[in-house]
């Protein structure tokens, strides 16, 4: 094995891995802003226990039907499994960002009539590996990218969780719509005949049996147009689950609105910085920037390379040899591109971090909106199941009077339509609810991390 001697070289390169060490190092550090306590909202104050990631919070809906569905999501959806090969894929890139080595290698058959005799047989392992340099941020970066892989992992299954369980919601509201003007339908069926028995006492006139008989009239029509609506849901129920368009392998029929039974816990504001996917991801971005900011710190100083050659021979004396070279890279002529190079990483580390405060300024307010939102519409479902109690009551006793003439057609008209209207009102703000409950639980982070079973397809 070949040794080198020369002390120039030696002092060279003690030199150069000091310089090496001078380079400015960015320290990581997680970035912080202020945040208060507790969120403002009157409901955070009631519901302050810590949110998980790995909840199951549409299990609150008490909805066997829509549990099976997000299992068959978890398990099926394209998209999450895309998301989760990018994670595989970014982990298995960790590796390649190690040290630099690089190794080729040559073996050569010669024959020879010569006066030694025999064939000789010739090997050469040539190897070459960066020992200080960059190589250590480069590390760094890739360990950032691939949590920003895994983040966005998480946020794909929110976004799914949230994707499926508002399609649900819709489906289920659309199927009330409809279950509504079916009844709508047959009532107004029952005012135009009792119209029509009218008209023939002479106690009504044509114009007053018209109404109810073009109130059917458009009330078939619109329930033509929910039925379409009630297939779209559910192929978008059915695409979302990995699934063909078209093929129902989870009985939909109506069984109801769903809603939550619990009140949602909201945990408080430093809870967001590690639930939300989105900005854990900003913090991994943070990080990223700060890798690549030192290594291009690092790129602008020498780094050391070791080159080895061992060259073997059969038939030839002696049997092998080699020789090993320290070497430092020197970066002199592209220095001014480096510096250039380091500002702008500089820059955009300080984007780094305001796109992560910005993400942190979102998530609050999302949060604080749907807290407020979650008692008011509490109160709206209150109000609205009132008003259909009151108008089915006056409806009721308004036919009455219709039939023995002590109430005219136009205003049983009136208050059968009040009740219709207050009926889709509470379908309405029932759908409202449930929106809004998956939305908090969204924002909050729930459900991230939940673990679901293995993918079949």
């Amino acid at each position: 094995m070949g040794i080198i001697y020369d002390r120039n070289f030696w002092l060279s390169a003690v030199f150069g891995l000091a310089l090496t060490g001078c380079g400015e190092v960015t320290q990581y550090s997680e970035p912080k802003t202020p945040l208060p306590e507790t969120f403002s909202a009157p409901e955070a104050k009631k519901a302050v226990k810590k949110v998980s990631t790995q909840t199951s919070w549409w299990r609150n809906f008490r909805d066997p039907t829509l549990d099976r569905l997000v299992t068959m999501a978890l398990r099926d959806n394209l998209q999450l499994a895309q998301a989760r090969l990018r994670v595989e894929e970014a982990d298995e890139l960790i590796l390649t960002a190690g040290p630099a080595i690089d190794i080729t290698g040559r073996l050569e058959t010669q024959v020879a009539d010569s006066a030694l005799g025999g064939d000789r047989r010739t090997g050469t392992l040539t190897g070459r590996a960066t020992l200080i340099g960059s190589q250590r941020y480069r590390t760094e970066a890739a360990r950032a990218r691939a949590q920003i892989a895994q983040d966005e992992r998480n946020a794909a299954q929110l976004l799914l969780l949230s994707n499926l369980t508002s399609a649900y919601i819709d489906l289920r509201f659309v199927q009330k719509r409809l279950n509504l003007k079916y009844q709508e339908l047959k009532s107004w069926q029952q005012t135009a005949t009792d119209l029509e028995r009218l008209e023939r006492e002479g106690a009504v006139t044509r114009l007053e049996t018209l109404q109810p008989s073009a109130e059917i009239s458009e009330t078939r029509a619109e329930i033509s147009v929910l039925l379409v609506e009630v297939e779209r849901q559910k192929n978008r129920i059915a695409t979302l689950l990995g699934k063909v368009a078209g093929v129902d392998e989870v009985n939909l029929n109506y069984r109801g609105q769903p809603y939550p039974r619990f009140r949602a816990a909201s945990g408080v504001p430093a809870d967001l910085l590690i639930n939300r996917p989105d900005v854990r991801s900003a913090q991994s971005g943070y990080r990223l920037a700060v890798a690549e900011l030192n290594v291009a710190e690092a790129d602008r100083y020498p780094s050391l390379d070791l080159t080895g050659t061992i060259l073997g021979r059969r038939g030839v004396s002696p049997n092998s040899s080699g020789i090993s070279i320290l070497g430092l890279t020197l970066p002199i002529f592209n220095q001014g591109a480096n510096k250039a190079r380091v500002a702008a990483r500089h820059k955009r580390v300080e984007a780094a971090f305001l796109e992560w405060k910005s993400r942190v300024l979102v998530a609050m307010e999302e949060v604080e909106t749907l807290l407020v939102a979650q008692r008011k519409l509490q109160n709206a479902v209150g109000s609205a199941s009132q008003a259909v109690k009151l108008n089915s009551e006056a409806v009721t006793l308004s036919r009455d009077l219709l039939r023995v003439q002590e109430l005219s057609v136009l205003d049983f008209v009136r208050l059968q339509r009040n009740k219709l209207d207050a009926e889709a009102n509470l379908a309405q703000n029932r759908r409202q609810r449930a929106l809004n409950y998956v939305a908090l639980q969204v924002a909050l982070g729930a459900g991230s991390t939940f673990v679901a079973a293995a993918p079949t397809n």
